[in-house]
């Protein structure tokens, strides 16, 4: 128990700490070089729509058993070029931890075993497959999936920086090598010891719970269906984690961290930050089969979100299916459908929308146009150098309440300038810039009204959605993250326009900024309500 604590308290510090090389972003310039190395023919094989049914398909079985012509979709190593081949392993290391790529080579390593053993062509470690779905990017939605024989990994990215892992299957023919050069090599072996250990600990009355069945199925029971069965999982059977014991529950835990950390920490960091892994109080365990070493058996462990699911039964019980799946997530549906519920609210109670999340209609950047782009419904700023992008009006705003989402990546820095005039180059003189950065290493974090009251401490983090409300009203300014002030000012009486910059309190319009070429900030929902 200790040692998964220590593990996903890990994932935790580094999902609170920005990190120049992430996995977002190695997975994005990863992609774009396999991209890059790819003729005419093979960007066919590999690349789809955003909107391809292709991106939520998926299969663990050889080539030739995939109904219903027997074939995989993508580019499979068998027809990449050398560097293609580096480049593709170099986007599979780039989501997975070194101990999942380690396995996932291994796995298909097992291809070649099992062509010696049986001397049939579907045994073929070159035949995984690589897809690309949209435009790789670090603000927009894209995707990809790395597939053959027993395994299976899809990655989804929503804005570029929000994860989904599932379906996530890895699987071994054989399960442990009899003879040969690899002999007694067993790549899952801790999903299967593991849980052996917990069923075997079972207590009778445990046991009339936690044992569904002493035959085990023939196969997990999700499969490769493309959305989990829900009825088939609920109400949920097993063992509930409440009437487990502390040893039986770290163990429990063990379990799902060998699921968990074939992925790169920062990744389950992220998710499991919105979703234990472990339900406190609604995780279950159920067994089915022998709980004999080398005999069939079958088990899954399900929280309302998760299920993790492992069989293994065929090959004389020398054949481990094992997957990761989400009830409402596979294939990144749960975050996709909040994005979209979220990317552009309707404007109502006197609010005005300032963003039609299409376009930039009614915006001006004044040095760089390719500084500022929608994606998504989100406004990206992403300038080559120094660039503002402004909100054309005609009345000018005098008294108002703002506020925008925002979503920085790490070590990003830009602000929300109010009171401010268009400009045709330079930091806007006018006006006052409400200051967007929680890890750049500017001092002055973010909802800081810059030079004029600053806050030191960042009251949101990088890879998140947050608020930002600004509210002037006479010579009071207030900012606020998230529902929470952080800034409150008001302009001394005696208050004097700078030489540089003015920042005084009167009227104009708002603007953007576009910091520099390491910075992506997106925005969405930018609204505004005026005030008497």
């Amino acid at each position: 128990m200790k040692k998964t604590l220590t593990y996903f308290l890990f994932c935790t510090i580094l999902g609170s700490a920005a990190f120049a090389h992430d996995p977002a972003t190695d997975m994005v310039d990863a992609a774009n070089r396999f991209i890059a190395s790819l003729d005419d023919k093979a960007k066919k094989a590999s690349l789809f729509t955003w909107d391809s049914k292709e991106r939520e398909r998926w299969n663990y079985l050889p080539d030739k058993f995939i109904k219903p012509d027997g074939k995989r979709q993508g580019l499979p190593i068998k027809l990449m070029t050398a560097q293609q081949r580096i480049l593709a392993n170099g986007l599979l290391s780039a989501a997975l931890s070194h101990r999942g790529y380690l396995e996932a080579t291994t796995i298909m390593t097992l291809e070649q075993i099992l062509f010696q053993m049986e001397g049939r062509d579907i045994r073929n470690p070159e035949l995984y497959y690589v897809c690309i779905f949209g435009e790789p990017s670090k603000a927009g939605n894209w995707g990809w999936r790395y597939e053959g024989h027993h395994l299976s990994l899809s990655f989804t990215l929503v804005n570029g920086r929000i994860f989904s892992v599932t379906p996530s299957f890895f699987g071994t023919n054989p399960a442990e090598v009899k003879e040969g050069t690899f002999k007694g090599l067993k790549v899952l072996a801790d999903e299967e010891n593991m849980a052996r250990k917990l069923a075997r600990s079972l207590s009778p009355p445990q046991r009339e719970i936690g044992i569904l069945s002493e035959k085990a199925p023939a196969d997990v029971l999700t499969k490769w269906d493309s959305e989990v069965k829900r009825d088939t999982f609920f109400p949920p059977q097993g063992l509930p984690i409440t009437k487990m014991n502390s040893r039986q529950k770290g163990w429990l835990a063990e379990i799902v961290e060998a699921y968990a950390a074939k992925h790169r920490p920062e990744i389950v960091a992220q998710i499991t930050k919105k979703n234990p892994l472990i339900d406190p109080k609604e995780t279950y365990f159920a067994w089915a089969g022998s709980r004999s070493p080398g005999e069939g058996h079958y088990y899954r462990i399900q929280t309302p979100k998760f299920l993790f699911e492992y069989d293994c039964t065929q090959n004389g019980a020398n054949h481990v299916h094992a997957v990761w799946r989400d009830f409402n997530g596979d294939f990144g549906r749960d975050i996709l459908a909040q994005h979209h519920a979220q990317s552009h609210k309707k404007a109502e109670g006197g609010w005005e929308s300032l963003f039609d999340g299409k376009t930039l209609k009614g915006w001006k950047a004044n040095e760089n146009d390719n500084s500022f782009k929608v994606r998504d419904g989100c406004i990206v700023a992403n300038a080559p150098g120094r660039c503002h992008l402004f909100y054309q009006t005609k009345k000018p705003f005098k008294n108002f309440e703002f506020k925008a989402e925002v979503l920085t990546l790490p070590h990003s820095n830009s602000g929300i300038y109010f009171h401010t005039k268009f400009q045709d180059e330079g930091w806007p003189k006018a006006g006052f810039e409400c200051q967007v950065n929680n890890t750049y290493h500017d001092p002055k974090k973010t909802a800081s009204i810059y030079g004029v009251k600053d806050n030191l401490t960042a009251p949101a983090q990088d890879d998140e959605w947050f608020e930002v409300y600004i509210k002037v009203d006479g010579k009071k300014v207030v900012t606020k993250i998230n529902g929470k002030t952080i800034v409150e000012w008001e302009q001394p009486a005696d208050a004097k326009s700078g030489e540089n910059f003015e920042r005084v309190l009167g009227e104009g319009t708002f603007a953007l900024q576009g910091h520099d070429p390491d910075s992506t900030v997106l925005f969405r929902n930018l609204m505004v309500k005026r005030l008497p």
